[in-house]
């Protein structure tokens, strides 16, 4: 994904041959120490190369081998850990990292939180109460499945919405994914739904200011945007995901009532159930809740950590 959205005549792109071992079985993991040394070897030639002064991780399997390779060569390692549960090569690496930043709120690193870094026209968002002044008519639902899409949105809530089109009105956009876009159109096709099914959205600020409310997993990125922009959302966290952060994540923005959680197991009845009791007012209420203040902070408070160390 990172390969085909890198705008490679901008930014130098260069690839390691690691992967992750977890949820892949025994045999995998006892391949893992020959991967390693092989991803650390080429990653100590790729310094060498481009002789960088300071590493910034992001976390994920990926970065062990260059932070170990950093700290062959001496080179300072920033760690920033997006999720509110790290991930296990964050929870190693934070232990040979020189600095730590946090994303969320985490009770398993110490370091500092600092927020996550998101495009700036997030911060750009009208609130709330802006938003949704002299707003009328259907409920207006934004669909995001992240940026592949969710196989199961796409599935499932077409018919669910179509379910309860007969006694309320919405709006919809709805991100399939690449892939699945054909597939998304002729599920939407047997409802009598007004939709606009979209690949990918780049634009996303555009959308997060137009809808009313936002479904969708909950990723680190996706709660932060969220409450950046005050957002009111329901969240579906992706069942598999490592640790179940994404629960824990949404935890974050549920606690403040400013977004409601449904399991995927649960999604059938528990999402139309919310659908049948959601108003507008209630959706401003939930965006009120959502909305938490914030600034650049996160990306100058990494330049500056970066400039000064």
């Amino acid at each position: 994904m990172e390969n085909e959205l890198v705008d490679k005549k901008k930014i130098h792109f260069y690839s390691i041959n690691m992967s992750g071992a977890r949820g892949k079985g025994l045999f995998n993991w006892l391949k893992i120490p020959f991967i390693l040394l092989n991803a650390i070897y080429q990653s100590l030639l790729l310094l060498k190369k481009i002789q960088p002064k300071i590493i910034i991780l992001m976390g994920g399997y990926i970065c062990a081998p260059i932070a170990i390779a950093a700290k062959i060569k001496n080179i300072p390692v920033v760690i920033h850990e997006q999720n509110s549960i790290p991930g296990l090569a964050n929870k190693y690496l934070s232990l040979i990292a020189d600095k730590v930043f946090l994303g969320l709120k985490n009770d398993q690193l110490k370091g500092q939180v600092i927020g996550n870094p998101v495009r700036e026209s997030i911060y750009k968002i009208k609130e709330p109460s802006q938003r949704f002044l002299k707003r009328k008519g259907a409920l207006r639902i934004l669909i995001i499945g992240g940026s592949l899409g969710a196989l199961s949105f796409n599935e499932k809530i077409p018919d669910i919405l179509s379910s309860l089109s007969k006694d309320k009105q919405f709006i919809i956009t709805h991100q399939s994914g690449m892939k699945h876009y054909l597939a998304l159109i002729d599920n939407y096709k047997k409802s009598q739904l007004t939709v606009s099914v979209k690949a990918f959205i780049k634009n996303i600020q555009k959308y997060y200011e137009w809808a009313d409310i936002v479904i969708a997993r909950a990723g680190a990125i996706t709660v932060s945007e969220l409450s950046i922009s005050g957002v009111a959302s329901i969240l579906v966290p992706y069942p598999h995901a490592v640790d179940n952060h994404q629960y824990f994540n949404a935890r974050l923005l549920e606690k403040k009532k400013g977004a409601q959680i449904i399991l995927e197991s649960e999604i059938g009845v528990e999402l139309s159930d919310a659908l049948k009791k959601l108003s507008r007012k209630k959706c401003i209420q939930m965006a009120r809740n959502a909305k938490i203040k914030a600034s650049l902070d996160p990306c100058n408070q990494i330049i500056d950590y970066c400039l000064n160390s």
